[in-house]
C-alpha cells in the first residue's frame, strides 16, 4: 500500500490494539503527550498510556519513548519516526530589537562574549534603520546542547570563517528550565540560545541572520521553519525512519506562491521509538496515533511545527507495520460503505486482510466484499 495512502487511512481510522502502555516523554513535550493519551484513550476502550519517569518509576517498563535531538532511548526499537520540530531561536532582551539582524560572524562574535555593547558599529552596519542604544550585551551562556549544534551546523554552513566552530561563550547544560530561563531573560540587554517554542509561546524578542548580502534577512517564523522542513528527506530501515535536512535542496514554495522563503535551518526534531515486547503493537498505534494530522496540530498550538509532509508519510507507513490494514471497497460499494464518506473525526475499524486475534479498531461497519 503506497505510504501516502496509508497516511489518508490514518487520518479516517483511529487503530486501537488492547494494551495499557508506559510512556517517557521530554519535558517540554509533557503537555502534549498527555493530550495524545488522552485521545487514544477517548477513542479506545482498551488502549491506555500513562506517562511515566524511568528515573522514579524504574520498575516500569517504558513502552514508548518521546525523545528529543541527541537523546537515545533504553530499548530495543521496534519502530521509530520524527514527530515534530522545534527550531533553535537567539533571543534577545533589547526593547525595540526583535528581528534585528546579524551576520554569522558577529553572531558568533557575541555569543563567545566579544560584543560588548547593543550599539555595536558592526550590529549598526547591517541595521541602519534602527536606533541602537549603548545597553550593555549580557551574555546567557547556558544552552541546550542540541541548540548548541544545530545552530551551529548552520552557521558553519553560511560562514565557515567568521564560524570557526561551537562559541566559546555558550555552555551545554543538560537542564532546561522553561520558568527560569524566561525570568532570566527579562534583563535587559540578555541574548540567549533558546527553543523557538519559548520564544514563541512568550512573545520574546529574537534575531534574523543575515545569510547571505544579495538576499534578505531570515526571520524566525513558522513559514521558514516550514521552509527548512521541505528540505528535509526521510531514510526508512525496517520499520526506523531518520530524518535529515538537506541544505542542496532548494525549499519548496508554500502553496499559492512560486517563490520559496529563505530557510531558517538551525532544526531540531522530536522522535518517538516504539520499544520492541509485549505492548509493541500497543505502542504502534499510539505512534500512528501520533502522526496522524490532528495529532500534529496540538504540536502547532504548543509552539511547535508540524513534520513535514514527506516525513509524516515515511512515518505512518513504518510505524503501521503489523497494525491491521483496511480493505478497499470495490468501486460499485454503497455510499454509505465508501471510505470517503466515514468521518474523519469519528474512530472506525479497519477491516483486515489478514484477520488478527486481539487486534481491533474503536468501530465496526458493515464488512466490505
Amino acid at each position: 500500500m503506497p505510504p501516502e495512502f496509508k497516511a489518508d487511512l490514518a487520518e479516517r481510522y483511529v487503530t486501537c490494539v488492547p494494551g495499557e502502555i508506559a510512556i517517557s516523554t521530554v519535558p517540554e513535550l509533557g503537555e502534549v503527550t498527555q493530550a495524545w493519551a488522552d485521545g487514544i484513550s477517548e477513542s479506545c476502550a482498551d488502549l491506555s498510556g500513562t506517562i511515566i519517569d524511568p528515573v522514579v518509576d524504574v520498575d516500569t517498563p517504558v513502552d514508548v519513548f518521546i525523545t528529543a535531538s541527541g537523546q537515545t532511548p533504553t530499548c530495543t526499537a521496534a519502530a521509530s519516526s520524527p514527530i515534530g520540530i522545534d527550531a533553535v531561536a537567539v533571543a534577545v532582551t533589547v526593547e525595540g530589537l526583535d528581528g534585528v539582524v546579524f551576520s554569522p560572524a558577529l553572531l558568533h562574535r557575541a555569543l563567545s562574549g566579544g560584543m560588548t555593547s547593543w550599539a555595536d558599529p558592526e550590529l549598526q552596519d547591517l541595521n541602519p534603520d534602527l536606533e541602537l542604544t549603548d545597553t550593555p550585551v549580557i551574555l546567557r551562556a547556558p544552552a541546550r546542547s542540541q541548540d548548541i549544534a544545530a545552530l551551529n551546523d548552520w552557521m558553519g554552513r553560511l560562514d565557515p570563517a567568521g564560524w570557526p566552530g561551537a562559541p566559546s561563550g555558550l555552555v551545554a547544560d543538560a537542564a532546561f528550565d522553561a520558568e527560569l530561563v524566561i525570568t532570566e531573560l527579562e534583563i535587559e540587554g540578555t541574548i540567549s540560545v533558546v527553543p523557538a517554542s519559548l520564544v514563541t509561546n512568550n512573545s520574546l524578542q529574537s534575531v534574523s541572520i543575515q545569510t547571505s548580502s544579495d538576499l534578505e534577512p531570515v526571520y524566525l517564523n513558522t513559514d521558514t521553519v516550514i521552509s527548512a522542513g521541505t528540505q528535509m528527506t526521510a531514510t526508512t530501515s525496517d520499520s526506523i525512519v531518520t530524518a535529515t535536512l538537506d541544505p542542496a535542496l532548494a525549499p519548496v514554495p508554500p502553496a499559492g506562491s512560486d517563490v520559496a522563503l529563505e530557510p531558517w535551518q538551525a532544526l531540531n526534531q522530536f522522535t518517538i521509538t516504539v520499544c520492541s515486547g509485549a505492548n509493541e503493537m500497543a505502542g504502534r498505534a499510539f505512534a500512528r496515533y501520533v502522526l496522524r494530522l490532528d495529532s500534529q496540530g496540538v504540536m502547532i498550538v504548543s509552539g511547535f511545527t508540524e513534520l513535514p509532509e514527506q516525513i509524516r508519510t515515511a512515518g505512518v507507513d513504518a510505524v503501521s507495520k503489523g497494525l491491521p490494514e483496511p480493505s478497499i471497497p470495490p468501486t460499485d460499494a454503497p455510499a454509505d460503505v465508501a471510505p470517503t464518506d466515514f468521518p474523519s473525526d469519528e474512530p472506525t475499524e479497519m477491516p483486515s486482510e489478514e484477520p488478527m486475534e486481539e487486534v481491533t479498531d474503536a468501530a465496526t461497519p458493515e464488512p466490505t466484499s
